[in-house]
């Protein structure tokens, strides 16, 4: 059995990405974990029934591909360029040193959108030998 985590800088970059592989994984017995890294929050406009519909949502998914684990950053959406690279390499960080994972799905680096690029950039500095 095999332990992996894919990180999904916002939900949905999951399926989009590799669901078919992940459900490859889970059939196969490995354990699979969800990382997401940002979330929606009433203080940057998103209004409660919006943030409730999301969390269904995201609940709905963990339940169909049954994670092992899902872990979230809490980033704040469309604005992961405000954080600091080690604030974002000591969130992923523990999360990796946590599960222990052998595969990691990492998002696009080419990706126009600036959360995955910044995201890519934090989690394969999370795989260097030395972490």
């Amino acid at each position: 059995m095999n332990k992996i985590l894919v990180i999904a800088v916002h939900p949905d970059d999951e399926t989009l990405g590799c669901g078919g592989t992940l459900l490859k994984h889970k059939a196969n017995g490995d354990e699979i974990h969800w990382l997401i890294a940002t979330d929606i929050k009433e203080s940057e406009g998103y209004d409660i029934p919006a943030i409730k519909q999301r969390n269904k949502e995201i609940k709905k998914v963990e339940n169909l591909y049954g994670f092992t684990s899902v872990n979230k950053l809490d980033l704040s959406t469309t604005k992961v360029d405000a954080y600091s690279m080690s604030v974002l390499v000591s969130k992923i960080s523990s999360v990796i040193d946590r599960i222990k994972p052998d595969t990691i799905y990492l998002p696009f680096k080419g990706d126009v959108h600036s959360d995955h690029k910044y995201i890519f950039d934090a989690a394969y500095s999370c795989t260097k030998v030395f972490r």
